[in-house]
Order: C-alpha cells, then structure tokens, then sequence
C-alpha cells in the first residue's frame, strides 16, 4: 500500500503547532515517531491532509529528574532512549520493562512515549487492510453503524492495547497538554475516553508535550508483564501493571495499584487494589485481586491470536506473577 498525499509541516514551537492542529481540525494529525500512523495512513485507517511533525521543537526529547519534582519526559523521548535512561533503570524499572516490550527493537529505536499513550484502539477488522475491510460494510470506528467483532452492539468495541500506559498510571503519572489557551497539567486517566472509535480527549490543537511521574516513595517497586504471540512484533494480548510500596521488615503493603491494557477501550485501573493497603501481602488477598481484575476485564476477539478465553483466564495468572515481582523488587529496594 502506498500513502496518500498530504501536506507535512514542521513547527518550530509548541505555539505554532496548535495553531496549526486548531486550524486544520480533523483534516490534521501530529506525527511523532510515526510508527503506528505510517502503517494507519496506509491502509486507509486514517484520512489526513497534513501531518504536522513535532520533532523541530526544543526540549520534547529531554529526560529530567530531581527529588523534588520527579521524573519529567518529553513526549518525543524514543522507547529505547527511556529504557536506556540511568534513572529510569534505577528508580522506575517498570518503566523501562514496558518500553522494551513494545514491538521490536527498531520499532523501540523510532516510536516515541507520547506516541505510545496516544496510538488508536485496535480490533480484527479495523486493523485490516482496506482491501480486506471492503467484503464487510464500515464499522462504528470508519463511520458504519455496526461491530463486526461484537455482534449486534451499538458502541465500538475496539480495544486500548498501549504498554506504557499501565505502567505510567501505577505510577500516578500526569501530562502536560499544550492548546491555544497555554499548558495545562492532568492527570494521565483524563487522557482516555474509553470510546473504540476515539480513545483519547485531545481537541483539535491540542497534544502531549511532557509526562510527568513523581518520586517514588522508599520501599516501592514495580513490574510489567505482557502476554502476546511473538515477542517483537504484536500488540499486547494482555498487559498488567503493578506498583507496590512495602513497610520496612514486616511486609506490610503500604500502597498498591494495578492496571490492566488489552482487554478493554481504555487502559483499566482495577480499583481493588486499594484493598491490599495496610494487609499483609497473603496469597488468599492476591488470589481475591486477581479474580477482581479478571472479572472487570473485556477482552475481545483479536486478530493477534489466543482466544477470547484463554485470555481472560491468564489475567489472574498473570497479576498474581505481577504482584509477586513487585513485591520482591520493593524488598530489595529496602535491603531486605
């Protein structure tokens, strides 16, 4: 497949850039690394007459950090570059673990953080060819009144299957958005509007310039786990994140969080993780978060392969090794 014509302009600045995004709406997209886009224009997934690249302005490929403000990205920071990143390897390794399971290593090399939080749903027929898409009518997500993947539902039903984002909101990671108006700081859960057809909030002239991600507090540590069929390639199947802080010694949890992609339109923050707090880590009080996540999990049929079930019986197989690598990384964080 070849790609359509478009305009492509490089801004200088984050000002003309949402100048540009505003101006031209929908008929606009922002390029990054382009790793999903490139592939989306394509096949026809995407109907855009300008692309406009943001690698020309300053300070979007920095990594910072200091006790007092954290970790701070710039949205064009590569995959590898924040896998390789001393700091992150150091005090956010769950960061680093879901960055280098993203695709291969060249797709690590060109995509980008921000590009990552904001790549499109995906389903078994969207993802497609349009060649192949043309022997079915248009979907919810290309403007058609149907689901090909869940009969008969009214919503699009195309699923969030980015790596970093469960582990970014584990963290209590937040974004700056640049529009118009100026810059503005939101949490990361606002980014995502668990629609199929359009995942994110972003309105024309807006886009992710830094994410931001606290200190971690003493005593905390993190992992990342990802089920697919091939290492270097697919989507997720299934990606659990958790993050742990530990009392010194007794092994008390002092705060947890869990967050599950792949199995449904939205990145899902499993609430029950709040449960573990101040509770001795047992294997009953895993084996009750893990069901939870399983039961507020809706992984649909994907074009990657595993069945719909065997998905769904793998989220508490792996939480449960999830919080167990956690665990252990936050004793060591204590010395213990």
């Amino acid at each position: 497949m070849t790609l359509p014509k478009f305009e492509y302009v490089q801004p200088q600045s984050t000002a003309e850039a949402c100048q540009l995004l505003a101006a031209r709406g929908s008929e606009a997209h922002v390029i990054a690394g382009g790793t999903d886009l490139i592939v989306a224009l394509k096949n026809r997934q995407k109907v855009v007459n300008m692309l406009v690249d943001l690698s020309a302005i300053s300070g979007l490929n920095q990594i910072s950090y200091s006790e007092a403000d954290g970790l701070k990205i710039g949205a064009l920071v590569s995959l590898r570059h924040l896998a390789a990143s001393p700091v992150v390897k150091q005090k956010y390794p769950i960061l680093a673990q879901a960055a280098l399971a993203v695709g291969s290593a060249q797709l690590q090399a060109m995509g980008t953080v921000g590009g990552n939080l904001c790549q499109d749903t995906c389903c078994m027929y969207f993802n497609r060819s349009a060649t192949i898409r043309q022997s079915l009518e248009p979907c919810h997500k290309l403007g058609g009144d149907v689901c090909h993947v869940v009969n008969c539902s009214e919503d699009c039903w195309a699923t969030y299957a980015g790596d970093l984002a469960p582990a970014l909101l584990v963290l209590g990671a937040k974004i700056k958005i640049a529009s118009l108006e100026g810059e503005k700081i939101v949490p990361l859960t606002n980014l995502f509007s668990s629609d199929g057809k359009q995942p994110h909030t972003l309105q024309p002239g807006q886009f992710i310039t830094e994410i931001r991600v606290p200190s971690p507090p003493p005593h905390s540590g993190g992992a990342y786990l990802k089920l697919r069929q091939r290492e270097t390639l697919d989507y997720a199947l299934l990606g659990v994140a958790v993050n742990l802080t530990m009392e010194p010694g007794d092994g008390i949890c002092k705060d947890a969080a869990l967050a599950l992609t792949a199995v449904d339109k939205a990145p899902l923050l499993v609430a029950e993780a709040q449960h573990l707090k101040g509770k001795k880590l047992t294997d009953e009080l895993i084996d009750e978060l893990a069901r939870a996540a399983r039961e507020k999990s809706q992984p649909i049929k994907s074009l990657y392969g595993f069945t719909v079930h065997y998905r769904r019986e793998m989220i508490p197989v792996y939480v449960e090794l999830a919080v167990q690598q956690a665990r252990q990384r936050a004793m060591v964080s204590q010395g213990a």
